[in-house]
């Protein structure tokens, strides 16, 4: 096994914990839980599974992932959500890097399920995520969200076998509640960036992704779960841009 950590952010994610330490462990033993005030049984669950238990207060996506990092034992990095789960395929590919060299950023495919239904196409079903790094070459952005690693110029980026299994959304509820806190936070990222939110973002962009999520990229190919996930993601364009209106309105 190399010598990676895991970290992994967390807040009342009871119902996820244990399985995202138990798939973690296929690659680590140093498991790092940065919680974030959970009032349910994670902390708990978490340490009774061998992480390593940190509070902390909510610096946002990337800062706190970066301040489990600097918590980490070991230098190189592997940035998991409570809902992802490493599978064997992923842990057997990881197992065969040669992990002399820190300018590399390594990533995989993540399969995503909306509730019991694995997606994919559409959107989903094209997702990629870089999340094993060397903390000296990379770290997260403080984006609001959506964040990413910021590489050095020399650091290049490499795409691995197997897979992530993201659990996102247990129910439409969950759901529907995720696409506002997102849109929300999407429209303060672009009012810090300075975009506007004109009529043909408003109104046209939302349509052009439901008919590329759910014809160019095949989303009907995923049944009602295609056709839920295509108009929720419009439905998020729309809410995004039209709370970003409302920012600048104020």
């Amino acid at each position: 096994m190399h010598s990676i950590s895991v970290i992994i952010i967390a807040k009342n994610e009871s119902a996820n914990i244990v399985g995202c330490i138990q798939s973690a462990q296929l690659i680590s033993s140093n498991i790092i839980v940065a919680d974030s005030g959970s009032t349910d049984n994670t902390v708990l669950l978490a340490k009774q599974y061998g992480a390593t238990v940190i509070p902390t207060e909510w610096k946002g996506y990337g800062p706190t992932r970066n301040f489990a990092a600097n918590q980490a034992t070991h230098d190189w990095i592997f940035a998991l959500d409570a809902d992802e789960r490493i599978t064997p395929a992923l842990a057997h590919a990881i197992g065969l890097l040669n992990l002399t060299n820190p300018n590399t950023v390594y990533g995989c495919r993540r399969s995503s399920f909306l509730m019991q239904h694995q997606v994919k196409y559409g959107e989903w079903g094209r997702d990629k995520v870089f999340r094993l790094y060397h903390k000296h070459c990379a770290h997260w952005n403080t984006a609001i969200v959506h964040e990413n690693l910021a590489m050095e110029a020399h650091v290049s980026k490499q795409l691995i076998d197997g897979n992530l299994l993201h659990y996102t959304m247990a129910n439409m509820a969950e759901y529907h509640t995720k696409t506002l806190v997102y849109a929300k936070l999407s429209a303060e990222k672009y009012a810090i960036e300075n975009k506007r939110s004109s009529l043909i973002k408003r109104y046209v962009s939302p349509l052009f992704s439901f008919v590329q999520n759910y014809l160019f990229r095949l989303g009907f190919l995923d049944g009602k779960a295609g056709w839920v996930i295509a108009y929720t993601s419009a439905k998020y364009v729309y809410l995004k841009y039209h709370y970003l209106h409302q920012l600048y309105k104020k």
